[in-house]
């Protein structure tokens, strides 16, 4: 049913943009489960967001890309580097991008080390659709 409302919420025509421009915010997402990231890319770029998407904190950190978005969002449950790992190597790599994080895990200890991590949001999956482009408004300070 998740993927489902996420479908909705995407194709949703009122919001759709087709162009994308220079000006249209980068989204970094790095979410191991292909189903969760196709379907976070399409919510996303349907509202105009420019999207990548990586499968591991590795593939976004082999080539510096994160260095140039607006905004990450990032499983905390990720093969090799959990998500907290990864945000650590991007900062001290001189990133101070705002982050998301999402998890279908979570519990108090993982919402504590995000809240230390000054995370932007924190989601429990599934990532509820509205909520998710708010945190990402909020964040990065404009919409598409």
């Amino acid at each position: 049913m998740h993927l489902n409302a996420l479908l909705r919420e995407a194709t949703d025509c009122s919001h759709l943009n087709f162009g994308s421009t220079p000006l249209n915010p980068l989204i970094l997402i790095v979410e191991d489960d292909p189903a969760i990231r196709d379907s976070l890319k399409l919510l996303l770029e349907t509202r105009g967001y420019d999207v990548e998407t990586f499968a591991t904190g590795a593939e976004l950190l082999e080539g510096c890309k994160f260095k140039q978005c607006n905004c990450f969002i990032l499983d905390v449950n990720l093969p090799g580097d959990n998500g907290f790992e990864v945000l650590e190597k991007m900062r001290n790599l001189g990133s101070r991008t705002p982050v998301i994080f999402m998890s279908g895990r979570a519990s108090a200890e993982t919402r504590y080390r995000a809240q230390q991590a000054n995370a932007a949001a924190f989601f429990d999956k599934p990532v509820p659709p509205r909520e998710l482009l708010a945190a990402i408004t909020a964040a990065t300070g404009n919409m598409p």
